[in-house]
């Protein structure tokens, strides 16, 4: 079963689900299409808030992790190792100082 796709504009799903089955056909045109019209990423309606979770329900690894993204990406020098208690609170302080 043949089908006519314009790669040179975006894919609908319906045809991205169809050429994602033949994989050694159009593995690489799907690449180059994804890449010329990157999905839009989700937006929230207007006024819509988006929902943070509490860092309390975060692992250490993951605060650990957001420590070191503000090091590198702000030039901080936020604890980045210690009880998971101590990397909430200076995770905390410097919301409250950036705010």
């Amino acid at each position: 079963m043949s089908k006519q796709i314009d790669w040179n504009k975006p894919l609908s799903d319906e045809e991205r689900v169809w050429a994602e089955q033949f994989p050694g056909l159009h593995a690489g045109l799907l690449e180059a299409n994804a890449q010329a019209f990157p999905p839009e990423p989700e937006s929230t309606l207007e006024g819509e808030e988006i929902e943070e979770v509490p860092y309390e329900k975060w692992s250490a690894a993951e605060l650990a992790e957001e420590a070191k993204r503000r090091n590198s990406e702000d030039g901080k020098s936020l604890p980045t190792t210690g009880k998971k208690a101590d990397l909430i609170s200076a995770l905390e302080k410097d919301d409250e100082t950036s705010a």
